[in-house]
């Protein structure tokens, strides 16, 4: 897979000729580490004391090798804004994990390139495996937590609205509330993107009830692995390394992530 991969980025390469600057993959040799950052995911990237894990960080370190050999180095950020305003705009980040909701709701426009898409996730809805809810029919009138600002409640209220259906929204600004107010069965129901849903499932309260994600998808979306504007080249050798490793690893598609 690498092999492959490496003959890439040799292409590309190849075919850069930065007249004016430095490139971006010579930038990247040069500091000896690629630098990737992302919105908070827990479902698709995690620190642990060992380091990051997730399909996220796979990409990011699938690239870091791509670019820098077998023991390619990369450093994954959750990208916080404001606070990382001026490195994005320096050029600091040279991999993002995005989706065009995001891209558009902080003005970032113009300060990425959009590229490929690395993930296409889903919005779902989970419930205690023992519910008699099998469907998402079958939660109108129901209370169902939700993040605050998440796109789960618009879609869920367009989902009951088509129906003359509605449901009580129990939102929640921080995530370990979130997640504690399902597992003490607070709601009916949780809604969430599937791989964060999936880590909520995996990760029982203390009730240690089994859960399962409804079939139903309220939404699903692409996460795309964006690189700064100006260096085309760079932007042209991520995405074939993205489509190589993505192929490589089908493994990694959200039907197997949301998988009762």
């Amino acid at each position: 897979m690498f092999p492959r991969i490496l003959a890439v980025f040799a292409l590309a390469a190849l075919a850069a000729a930065p007249a004016c600057a430095q490139s971006r993959l010579a930038a990247i040799e040069a500091r000896g580490v690629l630098a990737c950052a992302a919105f908070e995911r827990p479902g698709l990237a995690r620190e642990t004391p060992s380091g990051w894990t997730g399909v996220l960080p796979d990409f990011c370190r699938a690239v870091a090798v791509a670019a820098l050999g077998p023991n390619g180095r990369f450093e994954f950020k959750t990208l916080d804004l404001p606070e990382d305003d001026k490195p994005l705009d320096a050029g600091a980040f040279d991999v993002l994990f995005l989706t065009a909701t995001e891209i558009a709701r902080n003005g970032l426009a113009g300060k990425v390139a959009p590229g490929p898409a690395a993930f296409f996730e889903s919005i779902a809805v989970m419930v205690e495996k023992d519910s008699t809810a099998k469907k998402l029919d079958d939660l109108a009138g129901a209370s169902i937590c939700l993040h605050e600002a998440d796109p789960a409640a618009e879609l869920l209220d367009q989902f009951f609205s088509r129906k003359g259906k509605s449901f009580i929204a129990m939102p929640f600004q921080e995530d370990v509330e979130w997640r504690d107010a399902y597992n003490a069965r607070h709601c009916r129901a949780a809604a969430a993107e599937s791989a964060e849903l999936t880590d909520l499932r995996t990760h029982k309260g203390v009730n240690g009830f089994d859960s399962v994600i409804l079939p139903e998808k309220l939404g699903v979306f692409a996460i795309m692995a964006a690189t700064p504007p100006g260096d085309p080249q760079w932007s042209a050798a991520v995405a074939r390394a993205i489509a190589v490793f993505a192929r490589d690893h089908d493994r990694e598609s959200p039907d197997r992530l949301d998988a009762p």
